[in-house]
């Protein structure tokens, strides 16, 4: 896959999870976190959440035709994604089994298809 074609796929990956993040924050949310993301506070930082990698996403499908640009946001994309990754690690304890092992390994591997991105256009 070239460099254009991963970075396509990362901006719509990006684009479609901060949509349903944004759209249906209690439905994507629980995918993440389990029944605990019915709460409203709970609802208000998974659309936050949201947006930053709706945003990301569009900037990425935005920029793709501008090598240098469209490698920075990819690049800030895998460092949000270490951020989720890390922050899935933390709350460990209040997630289900299998999100203690499933978010995390998303998480990496997008942000892995990120720097792998990065590093073919570099």
């Amino acid at each position: 896959m070239d460099r254009i074609d991963r970075t396509t796929l990362l901006g719509a990956i990006r684009l479609g999870v901060g949509a349903a993040l944004v759209v249906a924050p209690g439905f994507a949310g629980r995918i993440w976190v389990g029944e605990n993301a019915d709460g409203r506070g709970t609802r208000v930082f998974a659309r936050a959440l949201g947006a930053r990698d709706l945003v990301l996403g569009a900037r990425i499908l935005q920029t793709r035709a501008d090598k240098k640009e469209a490698v920075d946001f990819v690049k800030t994309g895998v460092i949000s994604d270490v951020a989720d990754v890390v922050a899935t690690i933390v709350a460990f304890r209040h997630l289900s089994p299998a999100r203690r092992l499933a978010m995390p390994l998303i998480a990496g591997a997008v942000g892995a298809l990120g720097y792998a991105a990065a590093q073919a256009a570099e």
